[in-house]
């Protein structure tokens, strides 16, 4: 048997209702608590007055996050107010951004310094001296499964890359998954974050980092995700499709910490560095033309993975059928199948291509040349 770490955050609370056990996992009356959010969904969701009611008795504060994925920049103003507040723990309600956010903040609250010095591949960089604020993850979409990861992703504007903030002192202190949280998100956010999930999932699969324990995860994971992407655009609310689709971004996200991803988050990574894309997108449109580039190295393990998942594989193997499933359900939420719609200059492909050569890339099964990279990009922008 191949020997492997397992790295997960101290409780994982699934299900519907699980958000019932925010007073206890939050720390009870009197307890100085940060609220980490976006500023539409906790406010006009409906949840806000279940949450103030969960955690009366406590000093709350609440910061709102930025639009969009947190760079050096954001991070720096959202320390500051957050030091302010001297919480004794941060609650972050959103989707990955938020969730990222809350996770960074966590160690600049603790340890402060300029963002930078945090991040991997930085000059100077440093790593996370050691436990920052506790902090409770409660996801409100199902996609990134940042709620179980180590890693905040960064933007630094300076740089114009995405870097992570990586530590096994950044797992959460408890994570609330209530798929409840997810039944009013819209039909393209439903897409673009269930794919990526989805993504995850295959790249944490074929990682030249996966282990028998990612593996079999991800086996009992990859059909109710795929499930769910397939039926939730004709009933976006059904309870149970919902659960399929936390459940498999939850898993997503332990699979993808402990066995790593592959070229789709890599590029995804490059091109976010550099313009303002939608990760989630971005992931799912770069996966059909990476699962063909590693067809070679990767058709025996999806093979397994669509025998033992119970997949219903049709046409000549599962790299084929998956890529073609992906490409389906970008057009049934409405999503592109490239991004040319955000006009990226064709002059900056070498640069991209360089760019993708971070942690994602490195664990892909099979090295992609510079030429290759420059081929995908081509064919996506």
């Amino acid at each position: 048997m191949v020997p492997f770490d397992l790295e997960t955050p101290g409780a994982i609370h699934f299900g519907i209702g699980a958000i019932d056990k925010l007073p206890r996992v939050a720390g009870g009356p009197g307890v100085r608590v940060l609220i980490v959010s976006g500023r539409q969904w906790f406010s006009e969701s409906g949840w806000q007055e279940r949450f103030a009611e969960a955690l009366r008795g406590c000093s709350v504060d609440r910061l709102c996050c930025q639009e969009g994925e947190p760079s050096a920049g954001s991070l720096t103003t959202a320390a500051v107010q957050a030091a302010a507040f001297r919480p004794d723990v941060i609650v972050a309600v959103g989707g990955g951004s938020v969730l990222d956010t809350a996770k960074a903040l966590s160690a600049l609250v603790r340890f402060p310094a300029p963002v930078e010095r945090y991040l991997e591949g930085m000059e100077g960089a440093v790593p996370v001296p050691g436990p920052g604020i506790p902090w409770v993850a409660v996801p409100t979409t199902a996609g990134t499964g940042a709620e179980v990861t180590k890693n905040a992703v960064v933007k630094s504007e300076a740089q114009g890359v995405k870097r992570s903030m990586r530590s096994p002192f950044l797992l959460a202190k408890a994570v609330i998954v209530d798929p409840q949280l997810t039944y009013s998100l819209p039909l393209s956010t439903t897409g673009a974050s269930g794919l990526d999930a989805l993504t995850q999932l295959v790249e944490a699969y074929v990682s030249r980092g996966t282990n028998p324990y990612v593996q079999s995860i991800v086996e009992g994971a990859f059909m109710p995700m795929l499930d769910a992407l397939v039926k939730l655009p004709q009933n976006l609310a059904d309870p149970t499709l919902r659960s399929q689709a936390s459940f498999g971004a939850l898993v997503s996200g332990i699979a993808l910490a402990n066995g790593g991803l592959g070229a789709a988050h890599g590029f995804a990574a490059a091109v976010g560095g550099m313009f303002d894309i939608p990760h989630g997108l971005a992931c799912a449109v770069f996966l059909p033309h990476v699962l063909a580039a590693n067809a070679p190295s990767i058709r025996g393990s999806l093979d397994r993975l669509a025998d033992r998942s119970g997949a219903p594989v049709s046409g000549a193997d599962a790299v084929t059928w998956l890529g073609e499933q992906v490409k389906e359900l970008l057009a049934a939420y409405g999503l592109s199948s490239d991004l040319r719609r955000f006009k990226i200059p064709a002059g900056k492909i070498p640069e991209l291509a360089a760019k993708s050569s971070g942690t994602s890339m490195r664990n892909n099964p099979r090295e992609l040349s510079q030429d290759e990279r420059m081929q995908i990009l081509a064919n996506v922008i």
